[in-house]
């Protein structure tokens, strides 16, 4: 079923308007859904209201920097750079996905192991919790590193060559962990 089109006029304008609409929407207010959902056909607003990682992110660095704009700029940038450096040049949908859950679990882990180095003297129990957690979030970041380099490495194409007419060699590129010729050692 189509959404019905709401007249431009009941659209917010002024800034102002938008973040009172806006604050109503958030507020659970019933009556902003037929706006919420013309506003919503703007690819930029989806991205900005339905980032789920960007959220996070912002959390997360919000309470890394605190107060501190130089260490708020500061991490921004870094993750812009991890993203670019991940990414490359054209990264595929899932590969952007692979690179935010990446940037995610870089930022997660380093909060976590900021939070246990900050505390001078800790009950063993909590102690026990940052290590598990520690843990834990070191194992997604590395799982994240290693399903990019997966879906990279399986993404690459297959050159086939035929060297004579009843010869065919397929090649890829060559992986260093493989076993030489197929044989396992």
């Amino acid at each position: 079923m189509a959404t019905p089109s709401v007249p431009s006029e009941a659209l917010p304008t002024d800034l102002g308007q938008v973040q009172a609409f806006l604050d109503r929407a958030h507020n659970g207010d019933e009556t902003t859904l037929p706006v919420l959902r013309e506003m919503l056909q703007v690819p930029a607003i989806v991205e900005h209201c339905g980032n789920l990682a960007a959220h996070v992110e912002d959390t997360l660095v919000g309470k890394l920097a605190g107060q501190d704009l130089a260490v708020r700029e500061g991490l921004r940038r870094k993750l812009a750079s991890l993203r670019a450096e991940l990414g490359g040049p054209a990264p595929t949908p899932l590969e952007r996905l692979l690179v935010e859950r990446i940037v995610g679990c870089w930022l997660l882990l380093h909060h976590l192991e900021m939070s246990y180095a900050g505390q001078d003297r800790m009950p063993l129990e909590l102690a026990t919790y940052y290590q598990r957690s520690l843990s834990a979030a070191h194992r997604r970041y590395l799982a994240s590193i290693k399903t990019l380099a997966v879906v990279r490495k399986l993404a690459v194409p297959v050159l086939q060559l035929n060297l004579a007419t009843n010869q065919q060699v397929n090649a890829l590129h060559a992986d260093p962990f493989a076993p030489a010729c197929g044989r396992t050692p």
